[in-house]
């Protein structure tokens, strides 16, 4: 499943990684598909060298989002839409959605186990060297249900070269301004709406980060409607 993951992504990163994203772009690789196109004078695209350019001299903190933003975590959400491990053949979380997202077994296979089989998105790899290189604290806030164990956080640890300890927090479906506030984060990234908004209630700057055209969240956002910016070449 890993390999195979692997190939898939690379595939992709292959079709996109020469593709500016401006609005036309973003239609003609799909990424509109599952966006509110009521906002598109209002987007704002940043190169990731203006970003560089735009931080402040002094080391700050910054947040990050998980899935879909750092992540290309869509295996272990499919397995969780597609299986077939239930008793009687029936999928083991649940018949509906409503019942695999309220599963407490699923989150707990999510995060200590599925997210072997998530892919780190290309873009992450060099947000995260800039901040490091900066000297700046790296902070990830997934909205995910928290469990007993994760293995997440050593994940990320892993594939970023970061400490995991108190590196990850879960804001359990809810806003994750607490912790922007909490951890004194001055500039979040984000793929989804409640990212943008998430770090606009805790009055610091918002990056979009484009949500892999791939990804099996389907869920609508607004590109441009709280006119944050958004990271140019971010989908993969």
């Amino acid at each position: 499943m890993r390999l195979i993951t692997k190939i898939f992504y690379l595939f992709c990163l292959f079709i996109l990684s020469s593709s500016c994203e401006n609005t036309n772009n973003l239609k003609s690789l799909g990424l509109f598909k599952a966006a509110d196109t009521n906002y598109s004078k209002n987007l704002r695209f940043i190169s990731f060298k203006k970003l560089k350019n735009s931080l402040p001299a002094n080391s700050i903190a910054v947040g990050l989002d998980v899935d879909d933003t750092v992540l290309f975590s869509s295996p272990g959400f499919m397995y969780r839409v597609n299986n077939i491990d239930g008793k009687g053949g029936q999928n083991k979380y649940g018949k509906t959605l409503s019942a695999q997202l309220k599963n407490k077994q699923f989150w707990k296979d999510m995060n200590f186990k599925f997210d072997q089989f998530s892919m780190p998105k290309k873009i992450a790899y060099k947000i995260i060297a800039l901040h490091k290189k900066r000297g700046d604290k790296i902070y990830f806030i997934t909205a995910r249900p928290p469990s007993k164990k994760e293995r997440l956080s050593i994940i990320l640890a892993k594939h970023f070269k970061l400490s995991h300890k108190k590196l990850l927090y879960f804001s359990n479906r809810k806003t994750k301004a607490p912790f922007i506030k909490k951890l004194n984060i001055k500039l979040f990234y984000g793929d989804s709406d409640s990212d943008i908004t998430s770090a606009k209630e805790a009055g610091v700057r918002a990056i979009r980060i484009l949500r892999s055209p791939m990804s099996n969240y389907k869920k609508k956002f607004s590109l441009g409607k709280f006119k944050e910016e958004i990271l140019q070449n971010s989908a993969l």
